[in-house]
């Protein structure tokens, strides 16, 4: 009876060693995951910032177009061509209409967005775009019942009439900070059309 004794205070002295190295190994695979949730959640918002700068990119190519097109000065395409745009290859090599004016550093999002705040300016500092944008097509429409269009803001053009639309193509890029000091890169194509 006392040897049966002696062999539970061991017993128990092993169980609690166990006990203790798998809450140990479970600690250390659930400080794993997480650290692994954290790089995948930073690279998805680091990409959605890129996007949403290439985005204004695009809104800031339109209103340089609206702005062109209302002092009577529909841009025509010059003799300097780009066939990259942010290291991203283009599908053809296009002439340029207009484009940021920053001859490929790009504009920052805090000078566009006009932040001051300096927890913002951490944010957005590393952010930027570039843009150009070429002639597409024109487009002549006559006759009643051609259709309409809305573009941005709040201007609804209607149906009637004779109408003109000038389409240019848009090429926008949103650069921001990625892994390895390497940039995030984001090129959307739009067609942005003027009607006059």
């Amino acid at each position: 009876m006392v040897n049966s004794k002696l062999n539970q205070k061991g017993f128990a002295l092993i169980l609690s060693m166990v006990m203790l190295l798998a809450m140990t190994l479970m600690g250390s695979v659930l400080l794993m995951n997480a650290s692994s949730q954290s790089k995948v959640t930073g690279k998805s918002e680091s990409s959605r910032q890129t996007f949403l700068s290439a985005e204004t990119g695009v809104e800031a190519a339109r209103r340089w177009l609206s702005i062109e097109a209302a002092t009577g000065n529909l841009p025509k395409n010059g003799s300097s061509s780009v066939g990259t745009l942010c290291k991203f290859q283009l599908d053809d090599t296009y002439k340029i209409a207009g484009d940021d004016g920053t001859s490929g550093r790009g504009i920052k999002m805090t000078s566009e967005l006009g932040v001051t705040n300096r927890n913002e300016k951490l944010i957005y500092d590393n952010q930027s775009f570039l843009w150009f944008t070429t002639e597409h097509t024109t487009t002549n429409y006559k006759g009643t019942g051609i259709g309409g269009g809305i573009g941005g803001g709040t201007g609804y053009v209607g149906g009637g009439g004779n109408m003109t639309s000038y389409l240019y193509k848009v090429f926008a890029c949103g650069k921001g900070p990625g892994s390895s000091n390497a940039y995030t890169r984001t090129l959307i194509e739009a067609i942005v059309g003027i009607n006059k």
